[in-house]
């Protein structure tokens, strides 16, 4: 039977299973959300032999926290938020609003739980675990996305791909010692990394000679790279056998004894044989309509985007002043300047002050690059897990899964932890 993708739309989604336009294979899947977890999700299980539905509440893919992100695809830098450093500074980011880290405690018991166990993995032990398990995934990105491309037809240039390596910065001398332990530690799982003098720093970056004096050390990774997670998102729906609903949202679950038979849209009726909801942050509030949640907490980031003006003046590759928790991304034309971590619950509100310090960030670092008046500015919340280990399991029903709580890494997470979950429904048996 001959099959031809299209976009569904109203009526059309009520024509899923009347006129069989999507092929049987292994079954069909139900992914929910279209953002870089739910485009490569989709992409994954329609590799593998599936017949794969998405559908997303906004006008389109990627506009939550995939739009205008860090850029990073950060292979090697994986580690946590929860460590024994950070720790040590919940004190300080209670009391501090100019902190790259921001806490505002709730009082409430899903937060509280959280905090809970984040602190519970904020020891050496877990740390060394945890970024096992992240660098995995990391590597399974790394190993699979170059061939995803390849395969969809999608060009380096169409998602602003820079294969330019990452260069960390580092201001205090005292961290050499942790960070040379650290970088052994990843490099017996694949890791090439090479620390470089503050004179070795401005030979691979020259655009950071203005600041010079600030560098005490850093650390370069070639495998690095930098991409438009937005355009990324969309493009693999666009060029994959997947069908795309959109300005849907999800109003409830329809449940037959251990299984989900439908979701209940504002766009009509879905039924599949499996479900996957990769939602984001939005994911805790769709696990609520079957009395289900996953200890996942908003974590607010902030970005500037600059037209550069003057590519001399801009950086080669990715940036990351680690001190600061600034990341400076060159995508094509444009430099992107990231940063924060606010717990702030559930507000999107732009903290201008957040922005202003980036946008005095990006003057300082790269003076003559950008025109320091001309740039958007954005916020997204990044859906986290207390170990910043993403759930990647079924949950609650049968034939119910999740793929969320990926953090600030969802980017460098994504491909990975898509092929780890099809793989895993692949597992559970055909229809």
């Amino acid at each position: 039977m001959h099959w031809q993708k299209r976009r569904l739309l109203g009526p059309d989604v009520m024509e899923l299973e009347m006129n069989k336009l999507i092929v049987e294979k292994k079954g069909h899947v139900c992914v929910i959300g279209a953002g870089i977890i739910g485009a490569t999700t989709a992409y994954a299980l329609s590799r593998s032999g599936w017949s794969v539905t998405v559908i997303e509440a906004e006008q389109e893919a990627g506009m939550g926290a995939s739009f205008a992100n860090g850029a990073q695809l950060s292979y090697s830098y994986v580690e946590p938020l929860a460590t024994p450093y950070a720790l040590k500074k919940i004190p300080f980011w209670l009391l501090s609003c100019d902190s790259p880290i921001r806490w505002l405690p709730q009082f409430n018991k899903k937060h509280i739980w959280w905090l809970i166990k984040f602190i519970s993995y904020c020891n050496s032990k877990k740390v060394q675990s945890t970024t096992k398990q992240l660098l995995d995934i990391s590597f399974l990105t790394k190993n699979s996305l170059h061939g995803w491309l390849n395969d969809l037809g999608i060009s380096e240039s169409d998602i602003l791909l820079e294969k330019t390596g990452k260069l960390v910065i580092y201001r205090n001398q005292h961290e050499l010692s942790a960070v040379k332990k650290q970088i052994e530690f990843q490099k017996s799982f694949g890791c090439q990394q090479e620390i470089l003098s503050a004179d070795q720093c401005i030979e691979k970056e020259p655009s950071l000679a203005r600041i010079k004096r600030d560098i005490a050390f850093g650390v370069y990774t070639l495998s690095e790279e930098a991409v438009d997670c937005h355009k990324l998102s969309q493009l693999i729906l666009k060029h994959s056998d997947v069908n795309e609903i959109y300005d849907a949202r999800v109003l409830n679950f329809n449940i037959k004894g251990n299984k989900i038979e439908s979701i209940r849209t504002s766009k009509g009726e879905i039924a599949a044989d499996k479900f996957v909801v990769a939602a984001g942050i939005e994911t805790n509030t769709l696990l609520q309509k079957i009395n289900k949640e996953l200890l996942i907490e908003p974590i607010k980031g902030y970005s500037v985007s600059f037209p550069i003006i003057n590519r001399d003046y801009a950086p080669n590759g990715s940036i990351t002043d680690q001190n600061r928790k600034i990341v400076f991304a060159r995508i094509g034309n444009t430099l992107r300047v990231a940063g924060y971590a606010e717990i702030l619950g559930n507000n999107l509100k732009i903290d201008q002050r957040r922005i202003a310090s980036l946008v005095a960030d990006a003057e300082r670092v790269f003076p003559g690059a950008i025109d320091p008046k001309n740039f958007t500015s954005w916020a997204g919340l990044r859906p986290c897990s207390p170990s910043g280990i993403p759930y990647i399991q079924s949950i609650g029903h049968e034939n119910l899964w999740v793929n969320a709580g990926h953090g600030s890494l969802g980017l460098t997470l994504s491909v990975g932890s898509a092929v780890l979950l099809a793989k895993k429904i692949d597992k559970c048996g055909y229809v």
